[in-house]
């Protein structure tokens, strides 16, 4: 799962997409990993997982900003993703 995510978002040709366009490719991965992976046993990992996401977004969108730090734009990402209906796994 985090290739998949990671092959989606670090290459440098990917930073001519939007935001809600990386959202709409994401949200049917996601649904379709909780769906498969969801237990009550799994929950730990699917919080890693959200995390690591968010992460990507943050470094992907720090890179087509251009912005050295990527922690800096972790809350804006983070209300993005909110605003756009990114899906959790959890």
């Amino acid at each position: 799962m985090r290739e998949a995510v990671k092959e989606r978002l670090a290459p440098p040709n990917m930073r001519h997409k939007s935001f809600l366009e990386q959202v709409e490719w994401l949200n049917p991965k996601i649904q379709g990993w909780r769906n498969y992976y969801y237990t009550a046993y799994s929950q730990l990992k699917l919080a890693k997982l959200d995390g690591y996401i968010l992460q990507r977004l943050t470094r992907w969108y720090a890179r087509k900003r251009q912005r050295a730090r990527w922690m800096g734009s972790f809350q804006e990402v983070k209300h993005m993703a909110k605003h756009y209906g990114l899906e959790t796994l959890l």
